[in-house]
C-alpha cells in the first residue's frame, strides 16, 4: 500500500517560497535589520552522546549510599530511586524542573566547572517536620524569591554532605572530582553555574517521604564528564573482550587444534648397506634390521614416546611404555 503524505497548506508553501529569497542577506551586509534565527552546531544533542551505561552505574551507587545515610542521620523513611540521565540544554532543563528547589553548587576539581545539586523544597521541608518530631505536614510558605531559615539551610547543607559522599563514591572508578560544597541559594539562575544554552548532563532522583515526593537533580556540565566517563566505557569494553578472548576465543582455537590430523610413526628398527647393493636389489632381498629394546614413536619427525611392538588380534600394534619428557 502506498504511503499517504499530508500535503502542505497554502500558508506553508509560500512561507518556503519566502525563504528563497537572499534579501535578508542583503539587509545584514548593509547593516540594517533582518529575521535571522541562530544556529549553533557545537551545542546540538548529535554531538553529545554520553554513556548511559556508566552514569547509570554510577547513579544507582549514588542512590543506594544516599538513602541510607540520609535515614541514617536524620531518622526519617526517605525512600530514593533513580530515574534517568539525560543530556539536554540548562535551559530546557529549567524549564521542566519544578520549583522552589534547593540549589547547591559542587565543586569538580580537578574536572572542570561546577556540578549543581537541586532538591525540591517539599522534601526538604518535610524532612525538617519529621526531624523535630512532626508528621511531615509542614505548612511553611517557600516561594523561588524567600531564603531558606537558619533550621532549612541545616537540613539542605546536611542532605547536600551525604550527596557529595555518595557522589565520591559512586565516582571513585572513574574520576576523583572533589564534590566540596560550594554556593548555596533557592534558585540555580543565581549561581550562574551554566549559561542558558549550555549543554549539561542531569540524573535525575525521585526522593519520597510518606506521600511526600519530589526531585533530586544532579547536574553535571557535559564538557567536563563526557571524556573522562567515555574512557571509563572503553576500558571496560577492553577488559571485558580481554575476558571474553581468554574464555571464548582461545577455548575454540583450542578445541580446534585438539581435532587436527597428525601422523604417528614407529621405527622398528635400521639397517646400513652399500651404495652398489642397493642398486642391486630385487624382489626376495632381505635385509636384517638392528633390534632395538624399545621403538621410538615420534608425530611429524619429533620423538615424543617409546614403546613396545605387538600384536591386538590379526593387527600389528605398539604399546606407549614411556613419554619423553625433553
Amino acid at each position: 500500500m502506498a504511503e499517504e503524505y499530508e500535503k502542505l497548506t497554502q500558508e506553508e508553501l509560500e512561507a518556503l517560497q519566502s525563504t528563497r529569497s537572499d534579501d535578508h542577506l542583503t539587509k545584514l551586509i548593509n547593516g540594517e535589520s533582518a529575521e535571522v534565527v541562530k544556529h549553533d552546531l557545537a551545542s546540538q544533542h548529535s554531538n553529545a552522546r554520553i554513556e548511559g551505561e556508566v552514569f547509570d552505574t554510577i547513579c544507582k551507587k549514588v542512590n543506594v549510599r544516599l538513602e541510607q545515610s540520609v535515614s541514617s542521620v536524620l531518622n526519617i523513611p526517605l525512600k530514593i530511586e533513580y530515574a534517568v540521565t539525560e543530556v539536554k540544554s540548562f535551559e530546557a532543563l529549567m524549564k521542566k524542573t519544578a520549583f522552589p528547589i534547593a540549589s547547591t553548587s559542587l565543586q569538580l576539581d580537578p574536572l572542570e566547572g561546577e556540578a549543581l545539586v537541586l532538591i525540591n523544597s517539599r522534601i526538604i521541608f518535610d524532612s525538617l517536620d519529621r526531624f523535630f518530631g512532626g508528621v511531615g505536614v509542614s505548612t511553611i510558605g517557600f516561594s523561588p524569591e524567600r531564603s531558606f531559615a537558619g533550621s532549612e539551610e541545616a537540613i539542605v547543607d546536611i542532605v547536600v554532605t551525604l550527596a557529595s559522599s555518595a557522589l565520591k563514591e559512586g565516582w571513585a572508578p572513574i574520576a576523583t572530582p572533589s564534590f566540596e560544597k560550594g554556593r548555596s541559594a533557592n534558585n540555580p539562575a543565581k549561581l550562574q553555574c551554566f549559561n542558558a544554552e549550555e549543554l549539561v548532563v542531569a540524573s535525575q532522583f525521585q526522593a519520597s517521604i510518606g506521600d511526600v515526593s519530589g526531585e533530586i537533580l544532579i547536574v553535571y556540565p557535559l564538557a567536563s564528564v563526557r571524556a573522562p566517563t567515555q574512557a571509563h566505557a572503553r576500558k571496560i569494553g577492553g577488559e571485558d573482550r580481554e575476558s571474553e578472548d581468554s574464555t571464548g576465543w582461545s577455548a575454540e582455537l583450542h578445541r580446534a587444534c585438539l581435532e587436527l590430523e597428525v601422523d604417528l610413526k614407529a621405527r622398528f628398527g635400521e639397517f646400513t648397506t652399500t651404495l652398489g647393493a642397493l642398486s642391486n636389489l630385487k624382489v626376495g632381498d632381505e635385509f636384517k634390521l638392528s633390534k632395538r629394546d624399545s621403538l621410538e614413536i615420534s608425530v611429524e619427525g619429533v620423538p615424543l614416546f617409546s614403546g613396545t611392538s605387538g600384536r591386538v588380534g590379526d593387527l600389528v600394534a605398539v604399546r606407549i611404555d614411556s613419554v619423553n619428557e625433553s
